[in-house]
């Protein structure tokens, strides 16, 4: 991998043998983070993005000598716009296959949201996104891997464990490198505002998600939004969340 910077894009690095892809049209608030896991035998991007300009894939993987392959955390817009941009492996859950190979307005969350998320950062007005349109452009794919439980993601030096966390969404997936301590958790659990609000959100299915994740062994979580977070701050996020959801009369014991 190299750094890549333009008017529209960037992809920096953030520990070795980790980078970060963003599409820097999208507010910071609700930008999606696109990591990238370097391996021996291939590299692993982790979620898809916005796609809200597509990417332009030779400029920000060039000069590849080995396989590009993705793995999805789960099958929202802002994670598989761009999932039918790569040729190689495509890892995601068996509810997002459906998805990925009819993807539409619906059933991507791409409406009736975007319109209301004011999706483009100050600056980029001249690209006249049509937000209501958005979600129309999205290209039929397949997953060429169906993961899940106790799966692994197999990089050549690098092991990525797979195991489900559901709750934001049925099919939501989390990569764990336990050599490293890293988690990439998608939006279950990340450094903000938990969204448990879609139709498909059960947020008892997030508290037991929480749980199961804070009783790995990790050192960083990499969300799916957000700045990283470490294991303190992301016990924080946990414990607020836990309370919140307490006031509304839902825990794990009601």
């Amino acid at each position: 991998m190299h750094p890549f910077d333009n008017e529209l894009f960037r992809i920096e690095p953030i520990e070795p043998g980790l980078w970060l892809l963003s599409e820097k049209m999208i507010r910071d608030a609700i930008r999606s983070n696109v990591w990238i896991v370097e391996g021996r035998d291939a590299d692993l991007v982790i979620d898809a993005g916005w796609g809200v300009v597509d990417w332009p894939m030779e400029a920000l993987f060039p000069d590849r000598d080995k396989p590009l392959w993705l793995a999805i955390t789960h099958a929202h817009c802002d994670h598989i716009s761009q999932h039918g941009r790569f040729h190689d492996r495509r890892f995601g859950h068996r509810d997002a296959l459906d998805i990925v190979r009819n993807p539409t307005q619906e059933n991507t969350n791409a409406q009736p949201f975007a319109p209301q998320l004011k999706l483009i950062a100050r600056g980029y007005e001249y690209l006249d996104f049509d937000a209501k349109a958005y979600g129309l452009g999205f290209r039929p794919s397949d997953l060429t891997d169906v993961v899940g439980e106790g799966d692994q993601i197999d990089l050549g030096d690098v092991v990525l464990d797979v195991i489900e966390t559901p709750g934001h969404s049925p099919d939501s997936l989390t990569f764990i490198d336990r050599q490293r301590r890293w988690m990439f958790t998608g939006d279950v659990l990340m450094n903000g505002y938990i969204v448990d609000v879609l139709s498909h959100s059960n947020k008892k299915d997030i508290l037991q998600s929480h749980q199961r994740l804070i009783a790995q062994e990790f050192d960083h979580i990499f969300g799916g939004h957000q700045a990283p977070m470490n294991r303190s701050k992301a016990e924080q996020v946990v414990a607020r969340y836990i309370e919140h959801k307490a006031k509304e009369g839902i825990s794990l014991v009601s």
